[in-house]
């Protein structure tokens, strides 16, 4: 368990949606925290921060990012980049490439020891379970490239000889975040593949940036799953959202598609828009991932750990968001 006052920390990904709160719950407790990132103007949100411009690729910014400290937050990655960045380089190469620092920073002179490093992986890895309840010793069995990519990271992270945990974290939302969909449903353009009978495991960000705080103060070790108490379907969370947001529900658009069909052209497209060196934001792994159904055990974290939700209901969450959101563009 966490013993000094204040520890120096790495955070991966700490501009993103899930790594800027983070960075500023630990700041807020008193923690130093760096954060590497390729652009410090995404930044402006985490004053205090100490920024390192670069990527998990440079060596050199990897070894000025990791001076000194004694716990690293792993939350770069990315279900599909731009270009030649897909899933396997983003998450396993990214997560090999950090390691290796990791391992040069432990060898310098004076360094103190690694106490936690924290790896925040995804339900993704479980694939279509067909709504089954699983714990976090079910084994692994993705149906995505990013699934996939998710499990060798893990793989790599285990292997490193290091103190580690991993963080199986569910669907992410909270103000801001593209999943909520509440700007889409206000502008009428909400829609989603599937039907929205599957259970897809969500959390609000202040859940799981506090449980990820909680993984990383434990002397636990192996996989904690991060998820919300309840588990809705696709189309109760949505229904949920749309109460609380107004505009028109989110429609769901596979009833009229053949799934043969819908894949081939996610497949297409992706290949097209990568080649062209941007982001395709329409993919065979988007396509799997939404109608995907899997249930996450969360037993681990509340008995080990003692973790209590801030929001122990979806829609209590949901709504929190949406007034989260609101009151920021206010």
């Amino acid at each position: 368990m966490r013993t000094a006052a204040c520890e120096t920390v790495l955070v991966t990904g700490g501009t993103g949606r899930i790594g800027a709160p983070l960075v500023r719950a630990l700041l807020a407790r008193g923690d130093t925290v760096a954060v590497l990132t390729r652009d410090p103007g995404r930044a402006t949100t985490i004053p205090g921060a100490r920024l390192v411009k670069g990527t998990l690729f440079d060596p050199a910014a990897l070894a000025d990012a990791l001076t000194g400290v004694t716990v690293v937050y792993h939350l770069a990655g990315g279900v599909r980049g731009a270009g030649i960045d897909t899933a396997d380089r983003l998450n396993r190469e990214g997560t090999e490439a950090l390691l290796a620092g990791v391992r040069a920073a432990q060898l310098a002179p004076k360094a103190p020891p690694l106490r936690a490093f924290v790896y925040a992986s995804s339900c993704a890895v479980y694939g279509d379970r067909s709504g089954l309840w699983v714990a976090e010793d079910y084994p692994p069995s993705p149906h995505t490239t990013y699934g996939a990519a998710k499990v060798a990271a893990e793989a790599a992270v285990t292997a490193a000889g290091i103190p580690a945990r991993i963080a199986r974290i569910a669907a992410v939302y909270g103000p801001g975040f593209n999943f909520l969909l509440a700007d889409k449903m206000r502008e009428n353009k909400a829609w989603l593949p599937g039907e929205g009978r599957n259970i897809v495991p969500v959390v609000h960000v202040d859940d799981c940036v506090a449980a990820l705080l909680r993984i990383g103060d434990s002397d636990a070790s192996g996989v904690f799953h991060v998820a919300g108490r309840t588990a809705p379907t696709l189309r109760e969370f949505y229904t949920s959202v749309h109460a609380a947001s107004g505009g028109a529900p989110v429609r769901f658009w596979s009833t009229w598609i053949p799934s043969a069909l819908q894949l081939a052209v996610a497949r297409a497209n992706e290949r097209i828009v990568a080649g062209l060196g941007r982001r395709p934001r329409f993919t065979e792994d988007n396509l799997r991932l939404y109608t995907a159904s899997v249930r996450l055990r969360t037993e681990r974290l509340e008995k080990e750990l003692g973790f209590r939700w801030a929001f122990g209901d979806h829609k209590d969450g949901v709504r929190a968001a949406v007034e989260q959101a609101g009151d920021r563009a206010a």
